[in-house]
């Protein structure tokens, strides 16, 4: 059997770690391509590591894709246009951004939804969002399996100090602005280490001017595997405008990480203010107390997340590609 996964680019954001974590699980029993239509903005990188399990390529006019299930990543697109190109017996829509902040998107298009036999949410936040005639499939994005075994690394941190670590695109939407006034109550409050785990587009230098006066945080860069960084992270920190389910959160849980967050609407399905996390207000928050909580409740939190489970629902797509 045949897959096709279309996303516009191949970038080192959310929907190429799905596509990396769930190509993985499968590539043995499905022949898997990736394909993609904007070349401008593709990390040679994530693409040598989709490679492991799948032909990667840009889709051209002229060309005539035929295969047994066609999976839509990405929902702005000239549907007309490509499902001419991209002919499948199934197609399925795999929603990873929450629809309300999607205007214009396929989701609009009857005949895009009347085509798709299933639409699978990465949340129940975007489930409960969908708003088209057909009902939502929530599967929670996949994380590797081996984690534990991948954060096996040598620790990163140098002291003892409060030790923090973002992984995430580096872009003004994932909360970089937060972590800024973050930091300025922790050079107030603690001695600490952040750690930056990611790379950006066109905001990165933007934002990284934004803490070149902070000594006490690094910008690491994108690293195919970051869990050492998470593993001996104090807090995973997640100060996001949005997320419609956020891979790395899944991630700290599995590797007993306590997670600060805002609260964006499908962080309240991952995180449990004081239990595993802390959670933070959007707007007009008050960081040095968040600072103060995160010092008087790091070994509590750090306890509480001895007993979390990681559940891989992985059998829920075997089942709809089935």
């Amino acid at each position: 059997m045949k897959i096709v996964f279309f996303n516009h680019s191949i970038i080192s954001g959310g929907i190429e770690k799905c596509l990396e974590t769930l190509s993985s699980y499968i590539y043995k029993d499905y022949e898997i391509e990736i394909v993609y239509t904007n070349d401008t903005i593709v990390n040679p990188d994530v693409v040598n590591i989709l490679t492991k399990y799948a032909k990667v390529y840009k889709v051209e006019d002229d060309m005539h894709i035929t295969c047994d299930i066609c999976v839509w990543c990405y929902l702005y697109f000239d549907y007309p246009k490509l499902k001419n190109i991209i002919q499948a017996d199934k197609y399925i829509a795999w929603v990873h951004s929450m629809p309300r902040i999607l205007p214009d998107c396929r989701l609009d298009d009857k005949n895009f939804v009347n085509d798709c036999s299933e639409f699978v949410c990465v949340s129940e936040a975007v489930k409960n969002h969908l708003n088209i005639s057909k009902p939502g499939i929530v599967i929670h994005n996949i994380i590797n399996s081996n984690i534990e075994q991948m954060a096996e690394g040598v620790n990163p941190f140098k002291t003892d100090n409060l030790k923090l670590v973002v992984v995430s695109r580096i872009s003004k939407g994932k909360g970089f602005d937060r972590l800024l006034k973050l930091c300025d109550s922790l050079n107030k409050k603690v001695p600490y280490e952040l750690k930056v785990v990611g790379n950006g587009r066109k905001t990165e230098d933007i934002v990284k001017g934004w803490f070149k006066d902070y000594s006490n945080v690094e910008f690491v860069g994108y690293l195919d595997n970051p869990y050492n960084y998470v593993k001996n992270a104090d807090y995973l920190i997640q100060l996001s405008d949005d997320e419609s389910w956020c891979n790395s959160i899944t991630e700290a849980k599995a590797l007993r990480t306590p997670v600060v967050v805002t609260n964006f609407e499908s962080s309240k399905e991952q995180i449990k203010d004081s239990y595993n996390g802390i959670v933070v207000p959007l707007e007009n928050a008050n960081y040095d107390e968040v600072v103060d909580k995160m010092v008087a409740l790091k070994d509590t939190l750090k306890n509480n997340m001895q007993d979390f489970k990681y559940c891989n629902e992985v059998e829920k797509w075997l089942e709809i590609l089935k």
